[in-house]
């Protein structure tokens, strides 16, 4: 068998056949075909209403068309384009689509899927599209390395994988499918027979386990798995498949519509399909045959790459034929076409019905010709058989293996039960008799309690009479109080070392996890990188959280220091702004509009700074586009300077204006922080004898207001905020 042909045929079906989402499979007029001419002019038209879109959703559906008109040279980089768009449309379930798209495209180069499938992981919230999208492209991930690797390197994978499978099988069924998935296309480059079959049931099996609405995996399934089943003789398997994949051809036309897409046609694949039910026709009833032939015949009429198929090798009408025994007409066809490349994988096949033909007709010459070459490709096909079989029994003896182990495994591990089992019986006999020591002791005890507390009571009513009970009383609460005024001292004192006992570690994390970036060869740097970049944002945030502690604890006990002097406040929002930056999100602008050249003010530098800091690194975590605005003016009298922090995030609801300020208040729990930056800011505002709070007339996101006393001195000094 020519394995190569069978996979190249399994990648260029399921290159087309991609959709992941909940259709209604109600039977409607397919998408019609196009011309080639057609095509072109249709993609100049529609390039032309890209140019001219408006919105990221107005794009979505020309793109579609685009990548539909295109050819599979352009499909990648056009796909790629739809899934960022998408995104910035909100549309996730589209943008996985195009993702999938964009792995098929790439099917032939692993590197490629594999970029496709941790873009899918880093850039996508969890759900079930994305599951199901990720499990579709490792399974275009494992054809693509089925289809390079060298027999040893696939008799490995192979091992491993039947290994997983057997000994530490995945609970989650999307990733029993990938598995399993990946032993199906090693094992048909090694033989089509029984364990091929065997595994390829159970794909379906997980398969069918899978919402109804999960059409991607379903259709890569049915293409493959009908093609498996036809040439090994399963024609009652192969017939189901080629069902269920024209129901899902009917429900992809239905989604294509109802997103846009009217230029995707399956018109092609309807007639391949028609053709292998064709191929199985000992199976079929009559109705069903006659049906599927007119169907065949009407995608020739419709589809233009259906009609150049037809013409190079007429299968409708060679099997439909031979259903009908009629051998003289399925013997010109055959004649005619028999030598056509486009036969050469099936040619074995061809030539087996060449030959009944010629037999039922008595064409002995034709038979004289053919039977060299039939003869030698039967027997090349016992050799290729042969093989084939002897790779399996050599792949069945590992499986046995591993079933072998697995048995002493599991043999071992109830041996184990049943030591553990026995060790737990003698010890529950002895805790039985050491709690009913215990039962007996706490009895006596009891009763010793009971005569204990009768003597009490009675020493208890003459303490009462005595004054002395005052005085021990009176001691004892202002001992209490000692205590707990140098328990709270201690907390405090622990709050403290521990903060700063935190620092040091956190620090040297980062800076050891720069040094080994520093050190690691260019090769693995920039997948290192990330990781390092993400300890560093964490260990920062470690730190703030650890600060923001030590500062509400400063706060609270009234022993915060403020250290006034005269300064100019647009250098101390200057220095804010650079402290942020980097939080920020890419594409969001940060924005200072002053309104005059000088603002001169007493006041603590560090204080405003640590408020400014707070109120910013808010905004950095809920804008996500647009832009974060810091403005300065006076109030009317000029003894107010009023800061304003605006951002174009996702605002907070009035109701909320308040609650925000409380101590470990958070509205969004998924957003990274421990809730005591606004507390903090709005704290250290009321300590410099001004006021922060949110103006909830702003609608465009949240804009917080920061006002603070001038408090000018008559003739002033100013200090700059470097050399403070």
């Amino acid at each position: 068998m020519l394995l190569h042909h069978k996979i190249v045929n399994l990648l260029t079906i399921c290159l087309l056949l991609t959709s992941a989402f909940s259709t209604n499979a109600e039977a409607r007029k397919p998408i019609p075909s196009l011309t080639r001419e057609q095509q072109d002019k249709i993609v100049e038209t529609v390039k032309a209403q890209l140019s001219q879109a408006k919105t990221a959703a107005d794009s979505v559906p020309l793109l579609f068309n685009l990548f539909d008109l295109n050819s599979t040279a352009l499909a990648y980089d056009i796909a790629i384009q739809l899934a960022e768009t998408a995104r910035r449309a909100g549309k996730n379930d589209i943008a996985l689509e195009a993702m999938m798209n964009a792995a098929n495209s790439a099917s032939t180069k692993d590197s490629l899927v594999n970029v496709v499938l941790q873009r899918v992981e880093k850039e996508f919230p969890q759900s079930p599209q994305k599951k199901s999208a990720r499990t579709f492209i490792n399974m275009v991930y494992n054809t693509s390395v089925a289809r390079y690797a060298d027999e040893e390197h696939r008799s490995k994978l192979l091992q491993e994988l039947l290994r997983k499978l057997a000994s530490d099988p995945p609970s989650d069924v999307y990733d029993k499918i990938v598995i399993t998935h990946a032993i199906c296309v090693n094992l048909a480059r090694i033989s089509e027979g029984e364990l091929l079959v065997e595994y390829v049931r159970k794909l379906g099996d997980l398969i069918d386990q899978l919402p109804a609405d999960d059409h991607s995996i379903r259709n890569a399934y049915y293409v493959w798995s009908s093609m498996m089943y036809t040439r090994a003789g399963n024609n009652d398997e192969a017939i189901e498949a080629c069902k269920s994949l024209l129901d899902e051809m009917l429900a992809l036309d239905e989604r294509n519509r109802k997103i846009g897409r009217k230029y995707r046609s399956y018109d092609a694949y309807r007639y391949t399909t028609y053709t292998r039910l064709l191929e199985n026709y000992q199976a079929m009833s009559p109705a069903d045959v006659e049906r599927y032939y007119m169907l065949a015949k009407e995608m020739v009429q419709r589809d233009p790459i259906a009609k150049m198929t037809y013409g190079k090798a007429p299968l409708p009408d060679i099997y439909y034929n031979f259903y009908k025994a009629n051998y003289r007409k399925a013997f010109e066809l055959i004649d005619r076409c028999k030598d056509d490349k486009y036969l050469k994988p099936r040619q074995l096949q061809i030539l087996g019905m060449y030959i009944t033909a010629a037999n039922a007709i008595g064409e002995k010459e034709a038979l004289l010709e053919v039977y060299p070459i039939y003869n030698k490709l039967l027997k090349d096909e016992l050799e290729s058989r042969q093989n084939e079989r002897t790779r399996e029994l050599e792949v069945v003896y590992e499986v046995n293996d591993i079933h072998n182990e697995n048995l002493r495994l599991q043999q071992d591990r109830n041996a184990a039960q049943r030591h553990l089992w026995k060790t737990v019986t003698i010890v529950s006999i002895a805790l039985v008799l050491i709690l009913t020591a215990f039962i007996i002791i706490l009895l006596h005890l009891n009763r010793r309690r009971l005569r204990l507390a009768q003597r009490l009571k009675v020493s208890n009513r003459a303490l009462r009479n005595e004054s002395k009970s005052l005085a021990e009383a009176r001691d004892q609460l202002r001992a209490a109080r000692d205590e707990a005024q140098k328990a709270d001292e201690l907390k405090t004192e622990f709050i403290n070392n521990m903060s700063h006992e935190v620092k040091a570690p956190l620090q040297a994390i980062t800076e050891y996890s720069q040094m080994i970036i520093d050190n690691i060869d260019e090769e693995h740097k920039k997948f290192l990188d990330t990781f390092a970049s993400r300890l560093t944002v964490n260990c920062e945030l470690v730190n703030t959280i650890v600060n923001d502690v030590l500062q509400l604890t400063e706060l609270h006990n009234s022993s915060l220091k403020i250290k006034e002097n005269l300064y100019d406040i647009k250098p101390i929002c200057d220095t804010a702004i650079d402290s942020v930056r980097h939080h920020f999100k890419p594409g969001v602008k940060i924005l200072f509009t002053p309104d005059s050249e000088n603002f001169l003010m007493r006041t603590d530098r560090h204080r405003v700074l640590q408020i400014l800091v707070n109120i910013l690194s808010n905004a950095a975590k809920f804008t996500r586009e647009g832009a974060v605005t810091i403005s300065i003016r006076k109030s009317a009298d000029g003894t107010k300077a009023i800061i304003s922090v605006a951002d174009t995030g996702c605002g907070i609801a009035p109701e909320n204006a308040e609650s925000i300020f409380n101590r470990f208040t958070k509205l969004d729990s998924s957003v990274s922080g421990a809730g005591l930056g606004l507390t903090i800011a709005r704290m250290l505002a009321q300590r410099l004898g001004g006021s922060l709070v949110l103006d909830t007339d702003y609608t465009d996101g949240a804009r917080f207001v920061l006002t603070l006393p001038m408090k000018l001195a008559i003739k002033p000094t100013i200090i700059s905020a470097e050399r403070a």
